[in-house]
């Protein structure tokens, strides 16, 4: 493939990659320690899928993620969503916190 045209690809796929920043997100006073970005599956690159994934997030008292719940979105990006964000890690606290999460597939 010439440089030029692998260029466009790679910028074609980042075009592609949810829209969410790890400083960005939080769920209620917890900020995310450990953040994994959310794949799109090859065929909803290929339908040109786009729009927003609620989900409810429930984190226990180190920081991990205990419980996801889908609230709203296309349920192949729902599941991509739903993948990542059992992955992330958020600062430790006193108390089990629950509260929603938005990501956005632009």
């Amino acid at each position: 493939m010439r440089p030029k045209a692998l260029l466009v690809a790679l910028l074609g796929l980042l075009i592609a990659i949810p829209a969410v920043a790890a400083n960005e997100m939080e769920v209620g006073t917890r900020h995310v320690r450990h953040y994994l970005r959310p794949s799109l599956p090859e065929i909803a690159r290929k339908m040109n899928l786009k729009g927003s994934v609620k989900l409810e997030v429930q984190i226990g008292t180190n920081g991990k993620v205990t419980s996801v719940k889908p609230l709203g979105g296309h349920p192949l990006l729902v599941q991509c969503a739903s993948d990542a964000v059992r992955a992330w890690r958020f600062e430790p606290s006193d108390q089990a916190t629950t509260g929603p999460v938005v990501i956005d597939f632009q």
